[in-house]
């Protein structure tokens, strides 16, 4: 089979396995990434598509955002389009890997033929390199741990990168031994690209140094002298990379100040890298949100942590002993270090996104060692390779059924939120399932899904449980749940994450306001719009709900000055105006009274009170003349 059939067979095989996930709807962060993401509705302003809004989904990662602009100014907000772009992806990722597996199992360190002073036993003894190059990417690319970053939008952050950090390492081997300095730029550049969709590329200049010296140089100082453009661009990346992160775009979740100590995170990583293994052999229960991390002693955690200590005891050895081996557990443990070492991501304990990349090792690996089991099979070599190939097939077809399987949970969004509780039942997650319900309609399954959350410590959850409450006509319970959460603005939370945004505090002050102005507590909401004029000083709303406090306290000349400022911005508010006319009267201004009636009556002549108000005033008026 040429290498062409062979890519033709990668790209069917995706196709089949994702075929059912097209029209899987926009779920979680897709809200804030795609359907509510303003700065990518024009692709013309790249200054805006280029700058998405920090603590965003995309904040940092300006080319994915680019990626959103391209498929909404092509589709609008039709699902498939965005979904056909991540599978595209994912495809691409998928024919990258079988490029790199193929040319370095043809390389002759592989192949136990000297290689600039470095010999190693040879790894296939079944199958051929372009075997196992088709055998590899399809077990990583029909795999349901990789199913997240293919199903769900958001997370093509993550094939994006891996996209550039695979083509950069694909690069820099094609650039071995040539005389053009073409693939060392793509090398550069692809890594430069990465630094925009996701910081993980960061390990991207180490796995390529690493491949150089276990697979091509004899030693780092020859790979140094051979290679030193090549390493000088891709460190230069880091640069750009750390200007980034300096910058801060996610630092409400990610970082030594988001709430978690780095041990603490550290701790649970041990418990998360053994649970990706086991899911990685045995992908049942798969869920899209893993919740906060937990605080966690040694003591918990050292069955796990003596297990991950072992697996690096063990790739450490490889390297020296069996460098194919090594590389492919340092590529496991390098490409999950910047998410599940000691960097706390505050609001995710885990992803299985994480493991889109480690994975390809494991696929590799697990390759490897049924072509090694196979070359045991006495018969001719025929025998050998169809038993390797008939062994792969059956779980290339099984791990396929799977992940058909999971795309049918991204179905809904409250059947992937179910899943979550079902299977990691966190506050996060009670809060996620609360979400969907009510923007389904089915409220009183929302609200007992909301409280569960608060009462998990999901003090952000308060919002929307006030809004449902509201929305229900239970003005008393709804304040009860505001006032709670615009309590916890300003005073440190356990978690960043935590910390409400100030675009619901203050519109839950503005919700508060307004039940107290149903019930008459003037005060009370004079007190919260003054909370938000001090936030945004012409706030419109706030503006008004304060104009009415005066007005309804007889602060007449208050009454009059916070009137006038909102009318500036608002002169269609009949209500308003008759208030400011009111006020005016009240003042013995009856001139600017009656201009304040008549501009009532002109904007509407239907209302009845403006009418009265404005007759009554004339009458007023030509009694003084008299």
């Amino acid at each position: 089979m040429s290498r062409h059939w062979r890519a033709a067979l990668i790209l069917v095989a995706i196709v089949a396995v994702y075929a059912n996930s097209l029209r899987g709807p926009f779920v979680l962060d897709d809200q804030a990434s795609v359907v509510q993401n303003a700065e990518i509705r024009d692709l013309g302003r790249l200054d805006r598509v280029l700058t998405p809004l920090p603590d965003s989904p995309v904040a940092g990662r300006p080319l994915v955002n680019l990626s959103f602009a391209i498929d909404y100014a092509i589709g609008g907000l039709k699902v498939t389009g965005y979904h056909v772009a991540s599978l595209a992806w994912h495809v691409a990722c998928a024919w990258l890997l079988f490029g790199i597996v193929r040319r370095t199992m043809e390389l002759p360190a592989i192949r136990g033929q000297a290689a600039a002073g470095l010999r190693t036993r040879a790894m296939t003894r079944a199958m051929s390199p372009d075997d196992v190059a088709l055998a590899a990417a399809l077990l990583w690319a029909v795999h349901p741990l990789a199913s997240e970053v293919v199903d769900y939008i958001t997370q093509r952050t993550e094939s994006m990168m891996a996209f550039c950090l695979l083509l950069s390492l694909y690069a820099a081997m094609r650039a071995h031994g040539s005389s053009r300095r073409r693939w060392t730029a793509i090398a550069v550049l692809s890594c430069l690209a990465g630094t925009v969709c996701k910081e993980t590329i960061a390990v991207a200049p180490l796995l390529v140094a690493l491949h150089d010296r276990v697979f091509v140089f004899g030693s780092w100082r020859e790979a140094a002298a051979a290679r030193r453009t090549l390493y000088l661009g891709l460190a230069a990346t880091w640069v750009v990379l750390a200007g980034l992160v300096r910058s801060g775009p996610r630092a409400a979740v990610t970082g030594l100040d988001a709430g978690v100590s780095a041990w603490t995170y550290l701790l649970n990583q041990a418990v998360v890298v053994v649970d990706y293994l086991r899911l990685t052999a045995w992908p049942s229960n798969l869920v899209v949100f893993y919740g906060w991390p937990e605080a966690l002693s040694l003591g918990d955690v050292w069955p796990y942590a003596a297990v991950v200590v072992v697996l690096l005891a063990v790739t450490s050895v490889a390297l020296v002993k069996a460098p194919a081996l090594g590389y492919l557990g340092a590529w496991f443990f390098i490409t999950l270090a910047p998410t599940s070492s000691i960097i706390p991501i505050a609001t995710e304990v885990g992803a299985e996104r994480r493991m889109y990349l480690p994975l390809m090792a494991l696929a590799v690996l697990a390759v490897m060692a049924c072509d090694a089991l196979a070359a045991r099979v006495r018969g001719p070599e025929r025998w050998r390779r169809v038993a390797a190939s008939v062994a792969l097939a059956a779980v290339v077809v099984a791990l396929g059924s799977a992940t058909v399987r999971r795309n049918t949970e991204y179905a809904s969004p409250i059947v992937l939120a179910q899943t979550v509780v079902e299977r990691r039942p966190t506050a996060v997650a009670h809060h996620i399932l609360g979400e969907q319900l009510a923007l389904a309609g089915r409220n009183v399954e929302a609200e007992a899904a909301l409280r569960r959350a608060v009462s998990l410590g999901d003090s952000r959850a308060r919002y929307q449980l006030g809004m449902l409450l509201l929305d229900a006509q239970r003005a008393a319970d709804a304040a009860e749940q505001f006032d709670a959460f615009v309590a916890t603005a300003g005073v440190r939370q356990r978690l960043r994450w935590l910390e409400p945004p100030l675009l619901d505090v203050l519109t839950a002050r503005l919700m508060l306001a307004r039940i107290h102005a149903a019930q008459g507590g003037w005060s009370d909401v004079a007190a919260q719009a003054r909370q938000v004029l001090g936030v945004v000083p012409r706030h419109p709303e706030a503006q008004r709900l304060l104009g009415a406090a005066l007005f309804n306290t007889q602060q007449w000349a208050a009454a009059v000055a916070t009137l006038r400022e909102y009318l500036a911005t608002r002169p269609g508010d009949v209500r308003a105006r008759i208030d400011l006319g009111v006020a005016l009267v009240a003042m013995e201004r009856l001139d600017e009274a009656v201009a304040e009636f008549r501009r009532a009556t002109e904007t509407d002549p239907a209302d009845p009170d403006a009418r009265r108000l404005l007759n009554l005033a004339l009458a007023d008026q030509r009694a003084l003349r008299q």
